[in-house]
């Protein structure tokens, strides 16, 4: 039996890849930068190729390492937000005229609340367009929500999102969730986005019904930050590259329905949703600074 390494990174599916086949994958490209202080890795998945090989659609995946203790760095956030900004800028079509921020998750799991903490950072906007469009001519018309998970609505995610799109109208929908990496070192210190859409439960528990261009009938931008390691893929690198073998019977492989998170995870969440929702305001309402987005969210 072959064993599959649990992650939502496009990075670590290539490095997987590479791993297993002894080579780059087809169909794929990728580019590594540095802005800032912060390195940045794209991915392109050119291709159905592309696409079998790293088990990820079609699309651009954009990651941002913030190195380590980031957080602890104000200077550093605010780089982190104008960089994220303006690569969330690039992905979204030319001037949206409506966007709709989506933040899943379940606020009650602390690993899995990012989506949640991030839209309460986003400045909302449509209600204001409509009531005083003079004062706020110069903001984009965006609306938010957190739909919340299925075992505390009893209602699909999708079902929700796709109900407020009928509504609302997006041009453009963004959508923010915690993911899963293969690495500890990873975890809140990298932000991935990418143009093709996302699956709720990508980070904690099992996907359902994907949001994407094809289920919302608008382009989908997601962006997200790994919060957690499944416990067999930790364990497994780790058992690797102490020159051990993992065993091919499936007899013998654990149980894997556990995952390891950071001790600091409360901190680390309410931080690296400050990054994403402030990237998000920067993105939409051009030309607002850090304290202008402080002094509007009050």
């Amino acid at each position: 039996m072959l064993v599959q390494k649990r992650t939502d990174l496009a990075v670590e599916a290539r490095e997987l890849y590479q791993e297993t086949a002894r080579r780059e994958p087809e169909g794929v490209d990728w580019e590594e930068t540095s802005q800032d202080g912060i390195g940045l890795t794209r991915v392109h998945v050119r291709n159905a190729q592309g696409a079998r090989a790293l088990d990820k659609p079609v699309g651009t995946y954009v990651t941002a390492d913030l190195g380590e203790r980031w957080e602890r760095d104000e200077q550093t956030i605010a780089a982190a937000a104008h960089l994220l900004a303006r690569e969330l800028a690039a992905l979204l079509p030319p001037s949206p005229q409506s966007v709709l921020v989506v933040g899943l998750g379940n606020r009650h799991i602390t690993a899995d609340a990012l989506g949640p903490l991030a839209v309460e950072k986003v400045i909302v906007t449509r209600h204001l367009k409509d009531s005083m469009p003079d004062a706020f001519r110069q903001f984009s018309r965006v609306s938010a929500i957190s739909p919340g998970v299925l075992g505390l609505t009893g209602v699909e995610t999708g079902e929700i999102v796709q109900g407020v799109c009928q509504r609302v109208g997006p041009d453009a929908i963004i959508a923010i969730d915690a993911l899963a990496s293969r690495r500890l070192s990873r975890l809140c210190r990298t932000v991935q986005l990418s143009n093709t859409g996302i699956t709720p439960g990508g980070g904690i528990g099992s996907g359902r019904t994907a949001l994407d261009k094809a289920t919302l009938h608008a382009p989908v931008i997601a962006m997200g930050v790994p919060t957690v390691v499944d416990a067999y893929t930790l364990a497994a690198d780790l058992w690797e590259q102490a020159g051990g073998a993992l065993p091919q019977e499936e007899a013998l492989l654990p149980d894997s329905a556990m995952v390891v998170t950071p001790k600091d995870i409360d901190q680390l969440m309410h931080k690296s949703a400050k990054v994403v929702g402030y990237a998000i305001n920067m993105a939409l309402h051009q030309d607002l600074s850090i304290g202008e987005i402080e002094e509007l969210l009050g």
